[in-house]
């Protein structure tokens, strides 16, 4: 699966994603802002390095919605729409350890003040953080209307 973030004007953004066996998604307007690392960038870089395959983009990837996407083509939205709901009920917990470790290494990255006990590995901490800060510096550069696509790695898991 392919995940395009774009930035539609100088404080939004949009993330498009498409792949083989799902329907083309998008959210816009996406939440959290931020100049350097929109919040929804943080979710799927943690994600794609810890492996956690029932957060927002490992549902994607399953053909959910994480209950944030559409899809104009979906041929029964209605259809999509529970589809999504379920398995975002059905995958609470990662999407919980996602939130937790977006967190946890947004707050290293950023070396805020209140540093989050966690669990997680320092070296995959550190390993994320680098990459939290080359999608910065290239996203940082973006004209508006400009966009970053990243790969999600496909995985087996619920």
């Amino acid at each position: 699966m392919r995940v395009t973030f774009t930035r539609v004007h100088e404080k939004g953004y949009a993330v498009s994603a498409e792949g083989s066996g799902i329907d083309p998604l998008k959210m816009q307007p996406a939440p959290g802002f931020d100049a350097r690392l929109p919040h929804d960038v943080a979710h799927f870089i943690v994600e794609n390095e810890l492996g956690i395959t029932g957060g927002i983009f490992g549902q994607l990837a399953a053909g959910g919605t994480a209950n944030t996407f559409f899809s104009d083509e979906a041929k029964n939205r209605r259809k999509s729409k529970r589809r999504g709901k379920n398995m975002m009920q059905a995958n609470r917990d990662d999407a919980l350890f996602s939130e937790h470790a977006v967190w946890a290494v947004q707050s290293r990255w950023e070396k805020h003040d209140i540093i989050p006990d966690t669990k997680i590995p320092q070296a995959d901490l550190e390993r994320i953080a680098r990459k939290f800060e080359d999608f910065a510096a290239e996203w940082s550069k973006l004209a508006v209307g400009g966009s970053v696509t990243l790969e999600w790695k496909p995985r087996q898991g619920k």
